[in-house]
């Protein structure tokens, strides 16, 4: 079994090992060679940086370089790596990601980012390159839209699926999966046909089965449900293999996403995301519901096949994300003929398997705190969800007839959502006698098309409003002490989180970790893969910048009362560090407490191990002076 492990502990380093499913430490080994960091900076947040390449011995591997964003080649037997791809063009910039392999290890199929020297907005294609030579051999197999997504070949290399979408679109919005034919050489030989795509459809992963035939999600029935579809051109539209309102793919902020795997017989093993918890689920028959598949964990962020079962990495509730092995998987004894019913599964096995055990520090089954799902109809209307955990430590209480600190978590995005699964963060405050809450506002994901949509328009405030709901709701309700509640978030969440506390109705502190404080500015310096992203989420410019200044904290300065830290990366090419800077200026000229820590060496999402440790202790000892704890 092979998988990435990134270790903050190297500074973020992102690593490709080997491990035995049985779960023997001693079988794992590195695989990418010494001091390399795998990862994609393709639409600035990567993904699909590494795949297995079948035919050329056990262990044999392309990635992607964090360093140069050439993709290199492993061979399993060892040896120095070798690059797959070309130099970039004088003055041009390339990256990839995205990467497949084609089923005789022939090929390594790939999204090419190509930044030019004029600096204008970059150009994407697909390429296919040669692994058989020890010379770079490629070609080019699709170009012409503004981004590709997940490009994969069929099992004789004579058709490529792909995801594609353009400006002003994002995946997760409109999107569409052609099939380019392929010759004998591996060369286009037609036209792109359409296999899925239209307006107000998103669709992702595009695969192809055992028998030839294309499967892919779609929303085109209002949740991200599994398709398939002839794989030809004239063939019928494609159908649905479930119509259960439920999602089984999330937004596609990175390549390389994987929920669910084909078993041998055809059926499929998917994640399946349902009030706000995900499960795995047997899909074997589209007029019969997903079936259930055993199993402890209720975050599952990807799958692939494993021998005659599968293998996932998941989090329970209670204990660190993992790698899991789960099977075989094989349909059990015919039953009675009276006693018929939908076949299952017999999972003979689940355990861990071979995944670096994930610290926990001295916390015991005890001092875990457990999220509990929320649903209720805030101010506007609007069903908010979300999950409340409770203050828990070891033999701790607090003071006699007190209640507990609230803080309110806001995911990113903001097209994200929240995990039910064991998060350290959570824990960090629980175990220090807060309470934590993480809200699905308007706009979330994991709840159908609808939802996903319905923060068009209203990003800055219908975001904010459920926050603070979700916070005077917990309050309401006697569960946490309505004079000290704070409010945190990264990126996009960290907009909501200030937006949130310029309302001025109950939270008296706000943390951003390298958070959105100036909308206009964001549109003005964000990265390609966003540009237009705020179109819909507020409005298209310039007809609407006085929206943009009137939901930006950095405008609304006046409007915060209580106190604000800002812990902002140095180096973050998606929120710049002035975005952080102007607002503390902005703060401090109407007299209000604004703290700001930067770090050194880091971008758009913290990595190393020191930085992580310091802005933990540095928002934990912020929330205590500013709560008077």
């Amino acid at each position: 079994m092979y998988w990435l492990e990134s270790r903050p502990l190297e500074g973020g380093r992102v690593v490709f090992v080997r491990g035995d499913t049985d779960g023997d430490r001693q079988g794992v080994e590195d695989l990418s060679p010494e001091g390399v960091s795998i990862r994609s900076r393709v639409h600035e947040y990567g993904g699909g940086a590494c795949c297995l390449v079948p035919g050329h011995g056990p262990g044999a591997f392309a990635y992607v370089d964090l360093a140069d964003q050439r993709v290199w080649w492993q061979s399993g037997a060892g040896g120095p790596p070798r690059p797959l791809s070309g130099e970039p063009v004088d003055g041009e910039r390339w990256a990839h990601g995205g990467l497949g392999a084609s089923a005789d290890g022939a090929w390594v199929v790939a999204v090419r980012e190509v930044h030019g020297a004029d600096g204008g907005s970059p150009r994407r294609l697909v390429v296919a390159l040669a692994t058989g030579t020890d010379d770079v051999g490629e070609s080019i197999l699709a170009s012409g839209h503004d981004f590709y997504g997940a490009p994969r070949l069929d099992p004789q290399s004579r058709r490529l699926a792909t995801v594609v979408w353009d400006h002003p679109d994002m995946p997760w919005d409109r999107s569409s999966v052609e099939v380019v034919p392929l010759g004998t050489d591996l060369v286009a030989t037609g036209r792109p046909w359409l296999a899925e795509g239209g307006d107000d459809v998103s669709v992702g992963q595009p695969a192809w089965r055992h028998d030839g035939t294309l499967r892919f999600v779609s929303d085109r029935h209002g949740w991200w449900q599994p398709h398939c579809h002839s794989g030809l051109p004239e063939g019928p539209p494609a159908a649905a293999l479930t119509r259960a309102a439920a999602e089984f793919h999330g937004a596609d902020w990175a390549l390389g996403q994987s929920t669910m795997v084909e078993l041998a017989d055809g059926r499929l093993i998917a994640r399946m995301t349902s009030e706000g918890r995900d499960s795995l689920v047997l899909i074997a028959d589209p007029e019969r519901p997903p079936q259930p598949v055993a199993q402890p964990c209720v975050a599952i962020s990807a799958l692939c096949g494993h021998g005659e079962g599968i293998a996932y990495i998941g989090a329970p509730p209670d204990g660190p994300a993992n790698v899991w092995a789960l099977g075989p998987l094989s349909r059990p004894a015919a039953p009675p003929a009276a006693a018929l019913r939908p076949a299952g599964l017999r999972p003979a096995g689940l355990r861990p398997a071979g995944l670096r055990p994930a610290a926990r520090a001295d916390l015991g089954p005890e001092d875990v705190s457990v999220g509990e799902a929320f649903s209720f109809v805030g101010r506007s209307g609007r069903v908010v969800h979300g999950l409340a955990y409770r203050p828990a430590l070891r033999a701790t209480a607090g003071p006699p007839g007190s209640l507990p600190p609230l803080v309110v978590g806001c995911h990113a995005g903001p097209t994200g959502s929240v995990s039910a699964g064991y998060d350290a963060m959570v824990q960090f405050f629980t175990s220090r006698g807060f309470a934590f809450a993480s809200v699905d506002y308007a706009g979330s994901t994991g709840y159908g098309r609808e939802y996903r949509c319905s923060l068009w328009g209203l990003w800055g405030v219908a975001d904010a409003e459920d926050c603070l709901d979700a916070a005077r709701a917990l309050a309401a309700e006697g569960r946490v002490d309505a004079t000290r509640m704070a409010v945190r978030g990264a990126s996009a969440g960290g907009l909501t989180a200030l937006n949130a506390l310029a309302s001025g109705e109950g939270f008296v502190a706000a943390v951003a970790w390298y958070g959105v404080t100036d909308l206009l500015g964001l549109a003005a310096t964000t990265h390609d893969f966003e540009a237009h992203y705020s179109d819909r989420l507020v409005g298209p410019l310039p007809a609407a910048r006085r929206t943009y200044e009137a939901r930006s904290p950095l405008h609304r300065a006046a409007e915060i009362k209580g106190s604000v830290l800002l812990l902002q990366g140095a180096e973050d090419p998606v929120v710049p560090p002035a975005q952080a800077q102007s607002l503390r200026d902005a703060l401090i000229a109407e007299g209000r407490h604004c703290e700001v820590r930067l770090f050194a060496g880091e971008g758009h999402g913290f990595r190393r191990a020191e930085t992580l440790e310091a802005a933990f202790e540095a928002e934990l000892g912020f929330y205590l002076r500013v709560l008077g704890l």
